[in-house]
């Protein structure tokens, strides 16, 4: 492909939405966008209901207006090109930039395919923290930097649900209430989510009232309980198949925390990355357009972009937002011993100094996870699955290295080129290819596309066209597929027409497709607790995962919100960030190695998974093609909109 003037003009423009809506801080950032780059303009949220998708249903004028997906690789001067079309710091790999020559081909016909104003696609950043691990661990970690606020804090995820979980994150609104009466300074809080209400007849963005504020379903501090806070909250959706499916939290344009789950309990384990730098203000924008409407009152750093903290950025234990809770294994028990008993703990993590020195000592039957002595067991059945037990027997890891770490404090490093990709919602039903134009698809695609050696995928469900037809391709020309997938995750919702199948489904007719020689490319698990022997279906609701991470070639890496399903790949709006770190990626699968059992789970080459006695799972869920599996799911897509589904 070749990078057009339009493209280079849009990515090195002086204008972005946040600087529009800072030098009009009361208008609406989705009336702000008609206005930029409006030689070139298409909506990137529509503001309307259901009206305004059957409008769209019944108009078919602009449904393959789009630009074919780049088909031949980029050549030497495209990718020099793509090196001045983002903010990157340093030139990025030729892997990187390959992909983000795709990226860029999507703006061609829409500048807002990326949900981000174009110069703020390309940018650069830190990733400081990791945590895989269960709910109740990334939970604490919004609480940690959401007390810390000083100005403001914008919260994002698909699905509230009052829970543990919920009211982990109403203590810190309350608390970070009280630390502004304090101090004599309000602190603006954003919050949206996405739960289903016939106001979206109308409209799309709500404001939510007291009332549904207060409700058993939602059980937020009501705003007199929140004096020193400015609260305003928006349900969003996009109808009807338009999915607010992000999920991130930004403080004080200081930091981002981009993550896999929802704030409800759930018994997954899940992926969350605390992001630091420029990228930081791309995630701003972002957020900003997603909201749509007029803020009351504005977000007070609207003019005010990302400066760098004072003397370079923080690492580990040294980070302004970490505590006690995110030291991990032995070296994290000899820090703890180090700091954590220091006055008032570390950084607010007094709660993880309390909990740990009242569980006994470290010995090899019981590690320190968390900020706490307790077994794996105990610790993943934190996550809303209490009654689980273990399977096999804990063996104490050999050396460090091999150690259950949940919380990955990243080796120090510098500023890494990073893209946003995200996609916008598309309610409109069915899969048409033109939803598939947006920065998210076009990543994902152009990481199989352009691998050299090996993709690794770890995705709760997996079945979407598009990746399922990537990864046969990658394997045919000598890429090997690496997939860990949950067996039974959502199969009433999967099965149901145009959705593609179970994950069970799935694996048995990709293997059929292959030779013999290309089958020993795709190596295809099913995802295993790091305390089972084998894997559990995810309709048991017991040892799950939820985790969404791409890593081509080892060095090249896709986190955020986005499943390899249909939904996704064609309708929910998601947030990801691609980053260029060799480093960073090797820490993320040694991270996701030591934390589960999936490496050790691997399904056969038709696509049935077998124990070392040859005998398949017996827990299936049954639900596949047909009347039956329609019937199922049916049931299911109504327990995703009631927040009790896959999403």
């Amino acid at each position: 492909m070749t990078i057009s003037d339009k493209i280079y003009s849009l990515t090195h423009s002086q204008e972005t939405l946040t600087t529009a809506l800072a030098a009009s801080p009361t208008s609406s950032p989705g009336h702000l966008v008609k206005t930029l780059y409006e030689d070139h303009h298409k909506k990137p949220i529509a503001s309307g209901g259901y009206l305004e998708t059957l409008m769209g249903v019944l108009d078919r004028s602009n449904a393959n207006d789009t630009q074919p997906m780049p088909s031949l690789e980029p050549t030497q001067a495209d990718l020099d090109c793509a090196a001045e079309c983002g903010k990157f710091g340093s030139r990025p790999s030729d892997l990187f930039l390959k992909i983000y020559c795709d990226v860029l081909a999507v703006l061609e016909t829409n500048s807002w395919a990326g949900v981000v104003s174009p110069p703020l696609l390309g940018s650069r950043g830190v990733v400081n923290l990791s945590i895989i691990s269960v709910i109740p661990d990334i939970i604490q970690h919004h609480y940690d930097c959401i007390v810390r606020a000083e100005s403001e804090v914008f919260l994002a995820t698909n699905f509230w649900q009052a829970s543990k979980s919920a009211s982990k994150i109403c203590d810190a609104l309350v608390e970070l209430s009280r630390r502004a009466m304090t101090r004599g300074k309000k602190v603006v809080v954003k919050m949206m989510y996405d739960r289903a209400n016939l106001k979206m007849l109308r409209e799309s963005h709500l404001l939510v009232d007291d009332a549904e504020m207060a409700s058993d379903e939602i059980k937020l501090p009501k705003r007199s309980d929140m004096p020193g806070l400015d609260f305003e909250l928006v349900n969003f959706h996009q109808p009807v198949f338009g999915t607010f499916h992000c999920k991130f939290l930004i403080v004080d344009r200081k930091m981002a925390l981009l993550n896999s789950n929802n704030i409800q309990d759930r018994p997954n384990v899940e992926m969350m990355v605390h992001l630091e730098g420029p990228i930081v203000d791309s995630l701003y924008d972002t957020a900003l357009i997603s909201w749509f409407r007029p803020m009351h009152p504005p977000l007070p750093l609207l003019d005010t972009r990302y400066r760098p903290p004072e003397g370079g950025y923080k690492f580990g234990i040294d980070n302004e937002y970490a505590t006690t809770w995110n030291l991990d294994g032995s070296k994290g028990a000899e820090l703890f011993n180090n700091v954590g008993q220091d006055a008032g703990g570390l950084h607010d993590g007094e709660e993880g100094k309390e909990k740990s020195t009242s569980s006994g000592a470290l010995n090899a039957r019981i590690p320190f996870i968390s900020g706490a002595y307790q077994t794996i067991t105990e610790h993943l059945n934190a996550g809303d699955q209490p009654e689980t037990r273990a399977s096999i027997q804990y063996e104490p890891p050999t050396s460090s290295a091999d150690e259950y770490t949940p919380h990955i404090l990243h080796a120090p490093h510098g500023e890494c080129p990073m893209v946003l990709v995200n996609r916008a919602p598309n309610g409109k039903p069915g899969n048409q290819n033109s939803a598939l134009h947006n920065a998210q698809d076009a990543a994902w695609l152009a990481g199989l596309k352009y691998a050299q050696r090996k993709v690794f995928i770890q995705s709760p469900t997996f079945n979407a066209a598009p990746v399922v037809d990537g990864i046969l391709n990658a394997v045919r020309r000598g890429i090997e597929c690496t997939l860990y997938i949950d067996v039974g995750f959502n199969d009433g919702g999967e099965a149901l027409p145009g959705q593609g199948g179970t994950n069970e489904e799935v694996s048995k007719t990709m293997f059929a497709q292959l030779t013999g020689e290309e089958k020993e490319k795709l190596r295809l698990y099913w995802y295993t607790g790091k305390d089972q022997i084998k894997p559990i279906n995810a309709s048991a609701q017991k040892r799950n995962c939820h985790v969404k991470l791409m890593i081509i070639d080892d060095s090249v890496g896709i986190v955020g919100n986005g499943n390899q399903d249909t939904q996704s790949w064609y309708h929910s709006q998601e947030v990801n960030v691609m980053i260029d770190n060799p480093t960073v990626c090797q820490e993320w699968l040694d991270g996701i190695r030591g934390n589960q059992n999936t490496h050790l789970h691997e399904l056969q080459k038709d696509g049935i998974y077998r124990d070392k006695d040859g005998n398949p799972l017996t827990d299936s869920t049954g639900v596949g093609s047909g009347f039956r599996g329609t019937v199922k799911g049916i049931q299911g897509s109504i327990a995703r909109v009631r927040g009790k589904g896959g999403f």
